[in-house]
């Protein structure tokens, strides 16, 4: 019952914000005790323990199950990184954009070290296109695409680099690409939910238009704030192609990724597939999509 409180909870109270990362690992708890009030023979707790466990599927299951029609526009296919305070190997990172025909890369914690490496490595190659602010520490962000970028703009009012731009396909058609990077919960929990109800505002604002946004969110899709982003425009890739919960950190260590907190997100646009790279000495796996334009 606990995870599923958390899911559906708007709490700002740190724990439970920093716990809601953790429900649907809380709700499996629900179904084994569920196991042992049936062996039990508990029957009034095996029906309390029924209607938990339907909550907690209905909270799930929708991300499991793939929405929407085919996009028929053209293919496309997107890479966020967070390369850990700049030190992810560029080598590797570029390696996957050449491997995955990567057309938009976005970038979180990128520093001038860091862009000076994606540089050596021949990101330029790939992506001759770019738009970055680099900076210390996890506060830089940047992205690279294969199509020339304009209408460049950074957000102010955030602690890291937010960014935007205009991409322009072949075809002439438009798509606005956003490299987002709102701060974790942790420490400070205000700001995190000052930036993300800046960043669902931001992403409102695209009323038209293909758009995809790249981004370390540092929520999943427990967070009710995230959840706030997704009643924009905007849909989560994953959520897209029934993917579920897409772990992408931690990252390099001797346990899986258990938490999904990257996100590829779209709008006008649908995503064919999603799946995630290890990007050595980074904290995070990569995401990447395949998608159509509408």
């Amino acid at each position: 019952m606990f995870g599923v409180y958390l899911h559906v909870s708007s709490s700002t109270v740190k724990l439970l914000i920093l716990l809601a990362s953790f429900a649907p690992y809380l709700m499996l708890g629900g179904v084994l005790g569920f196991v042992v009030l049936a062996i039990a023979r508990h029957w009034v707790g095996v029906a309390v323990g029924g209607l938990v466990i339907g909550a907690s599927v209905a909270t799930q299951l929708p991300g499991y199950l793939p929405n929407g029609t085919p996009g028929a526009g053209p293919a496309m296919t997107v890479m966020q990184t967070n390369i850990l305070f700049g030190g992810g190997d560029a080598g590797v990172v570029v390696d996957e954009v050449r491997r995955n025909g990567v057309d938009l890369l976005t970038v979180s914690e990128l520093t001038d070290d860091a862009l000076t490496r994606l540089d050596a490595a021949g990101v330029g190659s790939e992506l001759p296109h770019r738009y970055v602010a680099p900076g210390p520490g996890g506060s830089g962000t940047g992205m690279w695409s294969r199509y020339p970028l304009d209408e460049h703009k950074r957000y102010d009012g955030f602690a890291l680099a937010q960014l935007s731009a205009r991409m322009l396909m072949p075809d002439g058609q438009a798509v606005t690409v956003f490299a987002l990077h709102p701060v974790p919960p942790y420490p400070v929990t205000e700001q995190w939910v000052s930036e993300m109800r800046r960043v669902e505002q931001i992403l409102a604002d695209v009323s038209s238009g293909p758009a995809i946004v790249g981004a370390d969110m540092n929520s999943t899709t427990d967070h009710s704030l995230f959840r706030d982003v997704l009643s924009t425009r905007f849909e989560n890739a994953a959520g897209q192609v029934g993917a579920g919960i897409v772990p992408t950190f931690p990252a390099e260590k001797w346990y899986p990724a258990i938490i999904g907190i990257d996100h590829i997100l779209l709008a006008g646009a649908r995503a064919e597939s999603v799946r995630t790279v290890e990007i050595p000495h980074a904290d995070h796996l990569a995401i990447i999509a395949d998608l159509r334009l509408d």
